[in-house]
């Protein structure tokens, strides 16, 4: 093989890699793995999909470049042979309102295509089919006729704006139209009574007789007839022997000719929920409009209307708050209502007027509805707004688009759809509903392209194993697996060749039986003649790639190496790969020893959740255990979890605006005091954020810093040590220890401040030592050096030990958070809690926290589960990584399927009863690893 055929990396020193060399066969499935921080993806996204773009980039205009994102420059001596790169990352960007399923793979686009040239349209009201005609079909009417048969051509006159009958009718004759029906007589343009008033005017475009060579001619006239009038024209008919001329009325326009109804020509456009031509007028197209939501207006139905449990919008001065609680008590007084009893129990009367009001009170649902559409305040408007929730749009029930256009559907051999029809479908059934589309041989001939286009994209979608979504489903309430799988989707739909494709993970969120699936649409895109790299840590992707790197031995400063590379057969039996380690036996996820727990536990208990797929179940969560939910990609797991369990917990413990998903009861709150959230979001949005702030570890260091004798004899307080405000802060970088310059249409440089030399402090702040460590000193220094440093001070020992406990020894205290991947960051929220004093009722949620996290980090992260439930705390954790779900205390695996085919409980408890279920698909791969 050739060196055209390799991309030759020199000098790879980006972040944390150590001076990497290496070379990657083109067109190969290559996979990076390594331990959570090790660089993976500091080789694969900012070296070469970042150098990859940038010379795309820099390959357009001066002109061209400033109006584009740029990515930095990586820090590497040189790369060869590499290819145009497209980078599927797990989520981009902040997703539209508008995106769905179907626009961002471009499947809606093709169904505008193919609704607006072969739809059906019917009376929005009646249902009636209606009725329009080409040319071609009134000419095939007409001359039906017997010979002979005379026909004149009618069109009605179109007046402009101030211009009367006979006006407009003086202008047709200037154009060369010399007859006109006035008032149902023919007579000529130039002999008309200037002083008449006919009630109707039509100008005669044509005069036939129906004879062979007619057609042409007709149609001729036929199309300046419709030029003319738009869409209605008449054609008076004399058949031989006749005395009398029959008129026959023709519209261009879709109209039910019973109504009235009339629909102008359909374009894409009108399928459009974007468009003015086909959105709803009341939503734009959103499909939700805000209203008040009564639950978030009273928020706890068991307080009293003294005890202030009717929330209102009106912020400020304590006598505005104070007329509108007086008016509230007033509006009580008169429906003799108790101020002091729960509003829980007063009358449905009383309620209805608080909320929608009565003569003498406006209501606060209404208000809040008034005041939203008519104040001029942005603050009222903002305050307004936490009370409201976006709701289904009363208008168009959230299908986005005119009932007219909803009225429009697809001739089908059973059940006939609407474009909102057809995306309300899954994916599955979307592709089984399209072999039902009855088309005409002429329609076959222009559709057929079209159709094939859809069928291959939603092929696509169901491969990766998307089948249960629906298309109009919003991409904002994707997960980050979903829309990194639906992009993938889309390029391979795209058919591009010579292409660096850089994944993350793609497996996230794919249970075991859909991986072979994942697999095989990768090869795809390699086989397309593209290089597929992706970093993950799936054992079946692993072992299915052409090649394998090995990032590590550590992560941080201890990871960037290259340990090693190859087949996967050669890099598991390469003693110094972590990977391999795992992946060949030698080092394993051991099952914890059975821990006993009470024979009745105490439980949450979820009753009737009906949300989304689930089939009015109930879910016992026994507390204080590890829980595993598990089953097929969209099996229900989400729903249960996320939109009811986690949302009822915030609803409940911290007045939390979103509502729960559709749920009778949650019963058993009285044995939980909290519910958190550990995922795997960034600890901070800013550079600023670190690792120390997030723990709380950095106020105890100031303090100390604070208390120094040299501190207090020139007064600095503890937020003099501070980055975030002025005065120990070099002001020149305002903390930052970097100055930005703005290139313009090159990428921004980063240089190191003159003043304070990239430590973030003044002269003045900086001669203040602890143990010869300045402030800078101590946020440069890593966990474990830190951990040493402040071993006598218990209140900063307690925090840096929780630290190190997860497996973050490495990090540096002041680490910006932009650069911590998912897993460390995860890893911090959990050393956070580690660090608090446990109360013993804690929920926590964790939605697939083995996401970017190797086979060793696995069992880094099992220790602090193991922790945080044996101070009691229950954590509830989504996962598919079958060494979580082995050490799990009890496990509720949902399914059988996705989609309409899932919302049950398949199975639950131990592991070891879940293997042995018949039912439970997750059951038939844990008994493989319970029984290897």
């Amino acid at each position: 093989m050739g060196d055209d055929a390799m991309i030759k990396i020199q000098g790879a020193r980006q972040h944390n890699l150590k001076n990497l060399s290496l070379e990657i066969l083109r067109n190969r499935f290559v996979v990076i793995t390594g331990v959570s921080g090790s660089g993976k993806s500091s080789l694969a996204f900012d070296t070469l999909y970042a150098e990859g773009q940038r010379r795309y980039v820099e390959s357009l205009s001066a002109y061209a470049r400033q109006f584009l994102d740029q990515l930095e420059k990586p820090d590497v001596d040189f790369i060869e042979g590499l290819t145009p790169a497209i980078a599927i990352e797990q989520r981009t960007s902040q997703p539209n309102p508008r995106s769905t399923i179907a626009t961002a793979t471009e499947i809606y686009d093709y169904l505008r295509i193919l609704y607006a040239a072969l739809g059906r349209p019917h009376d929005p009201v009646t249902g009636t089919p209606l009725v329009r005609h080409t040319i071609k079909d009134i000419v095939d009417q007409l001359t039906t006729h017997p010979p002979g048969t005379r026909l004149i051509l009618l069109a009605p006159v179109a007046k402009e704006k101030g211009d009367t009958l006979l006006g407009a009718l003086e202008r047709y004759r200037a154009r060369g139209f010399i007859r006109a029906r006035l008032d149902g007589e023919i007579v000529e343009i130039e002999e008309i009574d200037k002083k008449a008033k006919p009630k109707s005017a039509d100008i005669v475009i044509d005069r036939l007789i129906v004879r062979e060579d007619i057609r042409s001619r007709l149609a001729d006239s036929l199309e300046i007839a419709r030029n003319i009038a738009g869409n209605h024209i008449t054609a008076l008919v004399q058949t031989p022997g006749a005395e009398n001329y029959e008129p026959h009325d023709f519209t261009f326009h879709y109209t039910n000719p019973e109504t009235g109804f009339s629909l102008p020509g359909l374009t894409p456009k009108h399928f459009s929920f974007n468009s003015h031509l086909g959105a709803c007028s009341a939503c734009h197209g959103l499909g939700t409009r805000l209203v008040p939501d009564g639950e978030l207006i009273v928020p706890n139905p068991d307080k009293s209307l003294r005890e202030g449990g009717v929330k209102t919008w009106w912020t400020g001065s304590k006598s505005r708050k104070g007329f509108h609680q007086r008016a509230i008590e007033d509006l009580a007084k008169a429906y003799a209502i108790d101020l002091d009893a729960p509003i829980r129990s007063l009358s449905g009367e009383f309620t209805q007027a608080l909320l929608h009001g009565d003569d003498s009170f406006e209501g606060l649902a209404t208000q809040a509805t008034r005041l939203l559409e008519t104040s001029k305040s942005e603050v009222t408007k903002r305050n307004v707004r936490r009370f409201m929730s976006a709701k289904p749009c009363p208008d168009c029930q959230g299908k986005r688009l005119r009932d007219e256009i909803l009225s429009v559907t697809l001739t089908h051999r059973t059940r006939p759809l609407s474009i909102e029809g057809f995306t309300a479908l899954s994916i599955g059934e979307a592709l089984a509903w399209l072999d039902g589309v009855v088309l005409s041989k002429a329609e076959t001939a222009y559709a057929t392209e079209v159709l094939d286009e859809v069928r291959k994209r939603l092929g696509f979608l169901h491969t990766v194993g998307l089948g249960y979504l629906s298309l109009d489903r919003s991409s904002g309430t994707l997960s980050g697996g979903e829309s990194q799988r639906i992009r993938l989707a889309t390029q391979l739909g795209a058919g591009l060749a010579g292409v660096l494709y850089v994944l993350d993970e793609p497996s996230i969120g794919l249970h075991q039986a859909d991986n072979e699936k994942l697999i095989a649409t990768l090869k795809n895109l390699r086989d397309l003649g593209n290089t597929v790299i992706v970093v993950e840590h799936d054992e079946d992707t692993i072992r299915a790639a052409d090649h394998l790197l090995d990032i590590g031995p550590g992560a941080g400063e201890n990871g960037g190496e290259l340990l090693a590379q190859g087949t996967p057969e050669e890099v598991f039996a390469d003693p110094r790969s972590i990977t391999g380690a795992y992946l060949s036996g030698r080092e394993k996820i051991e099952i914890p020893a059975p821990t006993s727990f009470p024979a009745t536990p105490c439980e949450l208990v979820v009753r009737g959740a009906r949300e989304h797929n689930l089939k009015n179940i109930e879910v016992r969560f026994p507390l204080g255990r590890f829980i595993c939910v598990t089953g097929l990609s969209g099996s229900g797991k989400s729903t249960l979890v996320d939109d009811i369990v986690r949302r009822a917990l915030f609803r409940h413990f911290y007045q939390n605006k979103k509502k729960p998903g559709d749920h009778d009861s949650l019963e058993g709150l009285e044995h939980i005091d909290k519910a958190i959230v550990i995922d795997q979001a960034p600890i901070g949005r800013s550079p600023r954020s670190n690792p120390a702030t997030y723990v709380g570890v950095f106020g105890p260091i100031r303090d100390l810093f604070s208390r120094l004798p040299a501190s207090r004899t020139r007064g600095y307080e503890p937020g003099r040590f501070s980055f975030n405000v002025s005065g120990g802060r070099c002001e020149t970088c305002q903390g930052d220890g970097l100055i930005r310059i703005d290139m313009h249409f090159l990428s921004d440089v980063y240089v190191t401040c003159e003043s304070c030399q990239g430590r973030r402090y003044n002269r003045e702040t900086l001669d203040i030592t602890y143990r010869g460590k300045s402030i800078a000193d101590v946020l440069e220094m890593t966990v474990e050096e830190a951990l040493a440093f402040f071993q006598k001070i218990p209140k900063i020992r307690q925090q840096l030990r929780a630290l190190r406990d997860v497996g973050l020894g490495y990090v540096r205290l002041g680490q910006s958070a932009t650069t911590l991947s998912g897993g460390e960051a995860q890893r911090i929220k959990l050393a956070a809690e580690l660090g608090k004093t446990a109360s013993g009722k804690t929920v926590y949620l964790l939605d697939e926290p083995t996401t970017g996290l190797h086979f060793s980090d696995i069992a880094v992260l099992l220790e602090v589960l193991y922790r945080l439930r044996d101070q009691g705390n229950t954590l509830i954790v989504i996962e598919h990584n079958l060494d979580v779900i082995k050490c799990a205390d009890w496990v509720i695996d949902m399914g059988p399927g996705g989609g309409e085919t899932g919302g049950t409980v398949v199975a639950e408890g131990p592991p070891a009863v879940i293997a042995k279920s018949e039912n439970s698909l997750t059951g038939r791969y844990l008994k493989k690893r319970l029984c290897p």
